[in-house]
Order: structure tokens, then sequence, then C-alpha cells
């Protein structure tokens, strides 16, 4: 590992949304991040939801105190850059204007989620606007919307749009056997650029990185992991374009 690994999704800031439920989880599982080789991690809180349970001062204070934890949890320390995951709505980009949604760590990058069941056509409009907005939007979760694996035409579509596409890293874990192999082959063809633990516990969607990592590392390609654990986390804090 380079630098370790970057979780770009995770549900870290206790009390702001249905992620880490105390200051003390919080710290658990920075320390299970760490000891899982992570080393940056994006803090995105959900935003534009109904899962978001406090207002923005109160979630810049909790960002702060885990900050600080992170920065001194392990040998090394953890560097905790503050995003969101914002649920798409019309009025997204004007929330992100006003900064009342936060994109990720300053950039031009935004992670952002759909309702699990949403239409394709709905769902590439939607993102086609927010590229014409000037934003570079990274979709959460992947696996969860079944609308794009009609074929690999939808994933094409998506990615020559600019849309860039986040795994959850627990997918290719042995509980998630039965498609684990899609997911993978789906990692093997280039369509994934990133992987997010996801996590909101220590116990449920736990911040495990290096145990997905260890599996991939068995099925694909050196060069290809190394460019989703490296080299486009590196363009995403460098608001670059992938």
């Amino acid at each position: 590992m380079p630098d370790g690994y970057v979780d770009i999704h995770s549900h870290i800031i206790p009390g702001v949304d249905d992620g880490a439920p105390s200051i003390e989880e919080a710290e658990q599982m920075l320390m299970k991040a760490y000891d899982q080789g992570i080393r940056v991690m994006y803090a995105t809180p959900h935003c534009n939801s109904e899962k978001l349970t406090c207002d923005k001062t109160f979630l810049l204070e909790q960002y702060e105190k885990v900050k600080e934890i992170a920065a001194r949890t392990g040998e090394n320390g953890i560097e905790l850059i503050l995003g969101n995951e914002i649920f798409y709505g019309h009025d997204i980009i004007g929330k992100i204007e006003s900064g009342e949604c936060f994109t990720m760590g300053d950039t031009r990058f935004i992670l952002v989620e759909f309702q699990y069941n949403v239409r394709y056509n709905d769902l590439y409009t939607s993102l086609r606007r927010v590229v014409d907005a000037g934003y570079k939007p990274i979709l959460a979760h992947v696996e969860r919307y079944a609308c794009v694996y009609k074929g690999y035409r939808e994933l094409d579509d998506l990615i020559s749009l600019g849309v860039l596409l986040q795994l959850s890293s627990e997918c290719v874990l042995k509980r998630f056997d039965r498609k684990s192999s899609f997911f993978i082959k789906l990692i093997n063809k280039g369509y994934i650029h990133f992987l997010g633990t996801d996590c909101h516990s220590i116990s449920w969607r736990a911040p495990v990185m290096h145990d997905a990592v260890t599996i991939l590392r068995k099925k694909v390609p050196e060069y290809i992991l190394d460019k989703i654990l490296y080299t486009n986390p590196d363009i995403l804090k460098k608001d670059g374009f992938l």
C-alpha cells in the first residue's frame, strides 16, 4: 500500500444521521478502519434526506471532534475529509451552491444517491443535470440500482456522461457470494472507479476495506485495482478529471 486505502463513503460522524450513534462508537469505527488499512476517510453524512437528523452547525461541530480523534488514531492517524451523501432532488444544485450540502472536500465532486427503484431514464436525466451544472457526480453504492444492470449499455452511457461509480467494499465479501462474482466482473471491465465502506457502525456495515482488497487481489489485475485504490482517489482529492 503506498499510503493506505481511501474510503470515500462513510457515516462516521455521530448523531447526525443513521450512522455512528456516539463519539465512542465513532472512535471504535476509526480504530477498525485503521486496522483495515484506511488512512483517508471521507465523512459523508446524508444531506437532502430524511435520514439527516441535525442542522449544519451541529454537524460541523461533530465533524471537528471526530477529525481530532481520527488524526490520533493508530500510529499515523486517519485524515478525515468532509463531504455529503446527497439524496438527489430537483433543488440539489441550489443546496450545493448555498453550502447546505457539501461537495467532497471542497472539490467539484459530489457523492449522490437515489431511490433504489429509480428508473434509468430518471437516473440519467438527473445526473446529466448535475454534470451540466459543472459538478462531477459519483453515484453512491451503484450495486443497489437494478435499472443499471439490464446490460452494460446503461453503465457505458453513464460513464460517457461523466458519472463515476462507487461500489461498496462489502459486496465482494463472502456473505455477498451470490452476487460478488458479478461485481468483480464489473471491476475487471473497468466500470468501477471507487470503493467505499459505507460504514454505519462497528458491527453493521463496519469499515472493512483490507478484507475486500485481499479477495480482489486474487481476481483483479493489479493495474485495475491500483487505479481504484490509489490513482482515482488521488485525482478526487486534487479535484482533477478521471
